[in-house]
């Protein structure tokens, strides 16, 4: 690991507190001291956007060792709970990349009309891909002895369509966790607003269910916010061949109405930073961008259930989804007739 600046985070249900920073020695070492008032989940970031989550307590002593090159390989000792979430995390990446190899096929195959049997077939894959997905979070969520590593897991888990599971695992965590104040927290912020989730399989004339996002600059935005303006959701990804052959259209989409009370919204699901901004800026996509950096498993693309890219939503002044279309020659004709 080169030598460079680093900081250390708690991530907690509001905010993210920073613990500590510092800069690493000439050959990429460093060793810090903290307290903690139970277990808890930390991010070690460094520069480039490259991080490492642990689940510490006190009396841990964790040793990391990895690569600068492949950081993502890191090995983690003395610290129980960060060695299960380590574990947690290599699967997770695992079901992750499967999930996005069937969506990239069925992105290829999507651009061909004749496919539909062949399509039909891949995505039946890609739902079972992601149900799989699901059940291993849940098992681990339910069964890991490091409430921090728990607590990280079931928020994956999309509430819309999983209120039943999510609600019982908070309602038995705080028994599990009889000690930790974080799990009661988390619980408690969750049985409050249960009955506000959004409702599943968001279309036409029904309510933009509302999100918070973070810009390449580490801005917030947050849908609501944009209540009065025509705004258009464009989930894409700089990996997906079908979105990026779309951009020109959408260049020419947001010029040609960006003074008519419209905006749009990109919606990467990306993992890579990197990629992500170099896209935005190879194809001159200049609006609102935000991204989880978390590929399939984003929050926002399950709230508004996003099985496939390009996908764009369409949202009206009064926050309601006037069109919910796969190409930007649909959305360009309702724009047509919308935006007089």
């Amino acid at each position: 690991m080169p030598e460079q600046r680093f900081r250390i985070e708690e991530l907690g249900t509001e905010e993210n507190v920073l613990i500590d920073s510092g800069k690493t020695n000439t050959d990429g070492s460093f060793s810090i001291q903290s307290k903690a008032s139970e277990e808890s989940l930390y991010r070690i970031k460094f520069e480039r956007g490259k991080y490492i989550l642990l689940a510490i307590k006190n009396g841990d002593k964790a040793q990391i060792a990895g690569d600068w090159k492949q950081l993502e390989n890191y090995t983690v000792s003395g610290s129980s709970g960060s060695v299960a979430l380590k574990g947690f995390l290599i699967n997770l990446r695992e079901n992750i990349k499967d999930i996005q190899t069937m969506q990239v096929i069925l992105d290829s195959i999507s651009v061909k009309p004749k496919n539909d049997s062949l399509k039909k077939m891949a995505i039946d894959d890609l739902k079972n891909i992601n149900a799989k997905f699901v059940e291993y979070v849940k098992k681990f969520a339910d069964t890991t002895q490091s409430v921090a590593s728990a607590l990280f897991a079931v928020n994956i888990i999309n509430p819309a369509y999983e209120t039943p599971y999510i609600t019982a695992f908070y309602q038995k965590v705080t028994k599990r966790f009889p000690e930790s104040k974080n799990a009661k927290v988390f619980a408690d912020k969750f049985l409050a607003s249960v009955k506000n989730l959004p409702a599943a399989q968001p279309g036409e004339g029904t309510p933009a269910p509302d999100f918070s996002g973070t810009t390449p600059e580490g801005n917030k935005v947050t849908l609501n916010s944009y209540k009065g303006k025509y705004v258009l959701l464009d989930f894409w990804a700089s990996w997906c061949a079908p979105c990026r052959n779309e951009s020109n259209n959408m260049v020419n989409l947001y010029n040609t109405h960006k003074d008519r009370n419209f905006t749009i919204i990109g919606i990467s699901l990306d993992s890579s930073k990197e990629k992500w901004v170099e896209a935005i800026a190879k194809d001159k996509l200049n609006w609102t961008h935000i991204s989880e950096l978390n590929g399939w498993a984003a929050t926002i693309a399950r709230n508004y259930e996003v099985n496939a890219i390009p996908q764009y939503f369409l949202i009206d002044p009064q926050g309601n989804i006037i069109a919910k279309e796969a190409s930007t020659d649909a959305i360009a004709q309702k724009l047509n007739v919308t935006l007089k």
